[in-house]
């Protein structure tokens, strides 16, 4: 099952337990993943996209490791 199909049927339980008067915000918060715009100088952006081209990965999913591996090196740090 794809990331899609899987966060679609997530949601699609949690509005049958819930009213089906639910705002957008409310959707989106039920979601177990969240967008995130962020602007990025041009040169990092670049390399973003040759480390995920080198690796068969898309540029979404590379930014989603990195951030996540800076956090968890961050907390170390504190």
């Amino acid at each position: 099952m794809s990331f899609l199909e899987s966060l679609l049927e997530e949601l699609q339980e949690q509005l049958q337990n819930e009213p089906t008067d639910l705002t957008a915000a409310q959707v989106a918060d039920a979601a177990e993943s969240e967008r995130l715009n962020v602007t990025l100088a041009g040169g990092v952006m670049s390399r973003l996209k040759q480390q995920a081209l080198a690796e068969g990965r898309s540029c979404s999913s590379l930014a989603n490791f990195l951030i996540e591996d800076g956090l968890r090196r961050h907390e170390t740090l504190s």
